[in-house]
């Protein structure tokens, strides 16, 4: 009985292990992604989109993120996981509209609507805030509702993944709906489909490091040589102006590069897991990325309307990156030691434990 008992105790114990192991790696990812976040708003102020630097963060930084959010959902199946979400997301989405039509006024002395007309203008074209979490809370809704809906007719869940990823694109692309962030939904549903069918997949094999060696050498060949033909805002490639592949061409393009660059991070810090581990600072970003990605646009806003670097454009790029994520980050833990703050930015109601931590 001893020995069993022991054995057990062991068990659990690595189980633990494997779980925290996961949680550090998991958020180290995530805090690699809000990274790039940062990073890309700070790129889009100094150069154009066709800058090269612009073009590869664009490439699959939220297909990135998208992913990630799909990866560690994957054993979600019940409605209750809504109403978690609708607070996670919905509520810093909402709360974020009148911070910043008051800032905007702080900081250029009027605004020509009401806080109504923001308020409403925002929510018809979420992209004027803080779309990523509008869209992901649908996206969860949608993922939730085909989960429950493959279940009941006893398909493979792929497959009703894939029929309503094609129906929403199809709408977007032939029907060009744009409205309440409808193609962002539709978009990056696919991702986040692909990041829970890959931990399920992964979740079933038991050694998958031959596989996923010869993945990240593939996309870390394929990734350099798409993103020097990808344009932004669905353009087609660069390649074109030689070759027209069709109407349905680019967006196809546009949907493997992301996937591609997504998977390529994803495998390298897979692979380097070990050395991922002592990057601390970013597993801490992980951990509060909707608290960075609230709080990051506001900061941006007051920082960049009172120029610091001049010319300095590079040096300017990087300690913009370095000064906006620590002074987010630091903000973001500082909400969470306070319940109303941090459910505003960051949907959650802290309770004692993790203000004890934060302590």
């Amino acid at each position: 009985m001893r020995a069993s008992s022991s054995r057990r105790h062991h068990i659990q114990i690595r189980i633990s292990a494997l779980r925290d192991h996961l949680q550090a790696y998991i958020d180290c990812l995530k805090g690699f992604a809000i990274f790039l976040v940062v990073l890309g708003h700070i790129l889009q102020h100094y150069y154009s989109d066709v800058n090269i630097a612009i073009r590869i963060v664009y490439s699959f930084h939220i297909p990135l993120f998208m992913f990630m959010s799909g990866y560690v959902c994957f054993r979600k199946y019940d409605w209750a996981m809504i109403k978690k979400r609708s607070t996670q997301l919905l509520i810093p989405f909402f709360s974020y509209i009148p911070v910043r039509y008051v800032l905007n006024i702080l900081l250029n002395g009027s605004i020509d609507s009401s806080l109504f007309q923001y308020f409403c203008h925002v929510v018809y074209q979420p992209d004027m805030g803080l779309w990523f979490l509008w869209a992901l809370f649908f996206i969860t809704v949608l993922f939730i509702a085909s989960r429950r809906i493959a279940r009941r007719i006893n398909l493979p869940e792929w497959i009703v993944f894939a029929a309503v990823a094609g129906l929403l694109n199809g709408i977007v692309i032939f029907g060009n709906v744009r409205q309440f962030g409808f193609h962002w939904i539709a978009w990056y549903f696919i991702y986040f489909c692909a990041g829970v069918m890959w931990r399920t997949w992964n979740e079933n094999k038991n050694d998958t490091r031959k596989f996923d060696f010869r993945l990240l050498i593939s996309c870390a060949i394929v990734f350099p040589v798409m993103v020097y033909f990808f344009r932004m805002h669905n353009e087609p490639p660069t390649f074109y102006q030689w070759i027209n592949l069709g109407r349905l061409f680019p967006v196809v393009y546009r949907l493997v590069i992301g996937m591609v660059g997504t998977m390529l991070v994803y495998e390298l810090f897979k692979l380097y897991n070990k050395q991922t581990e002592r990057l601390h600072f970013l597993s801490k970003m992980g951990g509060v990325t909707l608290g960075i990605y609230y709080i990051h646009f506001l900061v941006l806003q007051i920082v960049f309307t009172w120029p610091i670097f001049g010319n300095a454009i590079v040096i300017g790029i990087c300690l913009y990156t370095i000064i906006v994520s620590i002074i987010s980050y630091a903000l973001s833990r500082a909400c969470l030691r306070y319940r109303i703050p941090a459910l505003l930015v960051m949907g959650k109601w802290p309770d004692r434990t993790d203000r004890a931590i934060l302590a």
